[in-house]
């Protein structure tokens, strides 16, 4: 973490593709869910040239909260990486970016800032861990271990992101959250810490978000008494939007999968 140079608003000609550049495209796909006992869709951004007898290393991507799986297939979702890719500072990559709401069964409510619509959310832990990475290393040539796995996530998902990879740092070796909420359900502050973190985690916020306000910073002070090392850093001007996301984007696709090492 201390080789990045942070960049705190992500650069237009990384932000946007260029017209001498080959982009991948995101393929939907189907799966069925044993957690939630049902169909569910989910986005798979494979690198240009991806070729079946190589293994890649894979970032989950997770949208905020009343999202789907197309939520963050904004433009430098797919320009990012593959631009650092071509200037030699990233490494390739398959990304994912499924639906997070994943009610039990029986438990599906509407949309609606209440703890039973939460608890959708915060069983997204089983869903990705007994289900879609299952299914992505029975389907797609995976690298699996915690040098090799990242995830990252926008508001909800940058909470749940958090949540996520310092319950179960055994299999995220990175974590990236570009703003987050704070809402009951999850562990206490005491409990954000673990022995072995992941070898990245990276914390980011506009400085005019209008929407989380400080609970991103809240976050950065907590693993700072904490003893946990992360970067933290805001996006001047950015509110709770498309600027703030593709800085963080920007810097952590350059942390992960030894990107920092080349």
């Amino acid at each position: 973490m201390d080789k990045l140079q942070i960049t705190n608003t992500c650069p237009a000609n990384f932000r946007y593709k260029q017209n001498n550049i080959q982009y991948p495209s995101p393929q939907k796909i189907t799966y069925f869910s044993s957690n939630t006992n049902s169909e569910r869709k989910m986005n798979i951004i494979l690198p240009v040239g991806y070729d079946e007898s190589k293994k890649y290393p894979i970032v989950y991507f997770l949208h905020g909260i009343f999202g789907d799986e197309d939520s963050m297939l904004d433009e430098s979702t797919i320009a990012i990486p593959t631009n650092l890719l071509k200037e030699g500072k990233a490494k390739e990559f398959i990304m994912v970016l499924p639906s997070e709401y994943a009610p039990t069964p029986g438990n599906e409510v509407e949309p609606g800032f209440s703890q039973k619509y939460f608890d959708g959310y915060d069983n997204f832990i089983n869903e990705l861990v007994d289900v879609i990475m299952p299914y992505m290393e029975q389907n797609y040539p995976i690298l699996t271990g915690k040098d090799n796995t990242a995830l990252c996530g926008f508001s909800m998902g940058g909470r749940n992101s958090l949540y996520i990879a310092y319950k179960r740092s055994d299999l995220f070796g990175y974590v990236g959250d570009d703003f987050s909420g704070h809402h009951p359900g999850l562990f206490t502050e005491e409990q954000f810490r673990s022995d072995d973190p992941p070898y990245v985690t990276l914390i980011s916020c506009g400085t005019n978000d209008s929407v989380v306000h400080e609970f991103p910073k809240s976050y950065h002070e907590i693993l700072t008494r904490n003893n946990q090392k992360h970067i933290w850093f805001e996006v001047p001007g950015a509110d709770h939007n498309e600027d703030a996301i593709s800085a963080g984007l920007y810097n952590f696709v350059q942390t992960i999968f030894g990107a920092l090492n080349n």
